[in-house]
């Protein structure tokens, strides 16, 4: 049940920032986007994704690598954060920036559809 309910809640949120971008470019009708996620036969993905620390490569000065460098190929990506570094944005010059971790935070993506 709890993840049915969180899953809802984070349908409705990207539901609600597709809306907004479909405005502010001034698309019509304003669900242009996000009638693909209320869809019953849409493909959004509920995925739980752990990286446990580990100490011992901490110690040894290696870079942690969790999920690895990607892009990502839907419309939208709504990340819970959490007390864990690591996730990095790529910016138009190539460099990255780390993405400070926050409990209290959801991160979004623009993915590669929307782009």
């Amino acid at each position: 049940e709890a993840i049915n309910a969180y899953t809802f809640a984070v349908r409705g949120l990207a539901c609600q920032i597709l809306e907004q971008i479909a405005e502010e470019l001034k698309i019509e009708p304003r669900n242009t986007f996000s009638q693909y996620l209320m869809d019953k036969q849409s493909d959004s993905v509920f995925r739980l994704n752990h990286y446990p620390p580990c100490p011992a490569l901490v110690d040894l000065k290696y870079k942690l690598i969790g999920f690895g460098e990607h892009t990502d190929p839907q419309i939208l990506t709504v990340l819970r954060s959490n007390n864990t570094a690591g996730l990095e944005i790529c910016l138009r010059d190539g460099s990255w920036l780390p993405v400070p971790p926050d409990p209290n935070s959801v991160i979004v993506n623009v993915g590669d559809a929307m782009q």
